[in-house]
């Protein structure tokens, strides 16, 4: 069982580092962690630490809900939203805003 977690999660942690355009060896350096020790949690082998499973959560902008049960909380969704609107140059935050006051109709 545990080891069937540890592969689900594995591959949630595989996929969602390369959606992000992370290799393994810059997501393994910003966890503070061998590019090893990432495979291994990739691959299923091993388990993380809370304060890794945090720290991923973090750079890889996800919850970890997603990472650890395969499903995103509304709270994720809405920190995707403020992120997207964060990176937008400021002279686009009008459109932005009525865009959204758009799809609120």
């Amino acid at each position: 069982m545990k080891k069937d977690l540890n592969l689900e999660i594995g591959e949630r942690v595989r996929t969602t580092r390369i959606s992000r355009g992370f290799s393994r060896d810059e997501l393994a350096e910003l966890l503070g962690i061998s590019t090893l020790f990432l495979s291994y949690i990739e691959c299923g082998q091993r388990g993380m630490s809370l304060l890794t499973l945090q720290n991923m959560c973090k750079i890889l902008k996800v919850s970890a809900d997603y990472l650890l049960l395969g499903k995103e909380t509304s709270a994720t969704c809405t920190d995707e939203i403020t992120q997207a609107i964060e990176e937008l140059d400021e002279r686009y935050y009008p459109l932005a805003l009525e865009s959204i006051n758009q799809l609120k109709k």
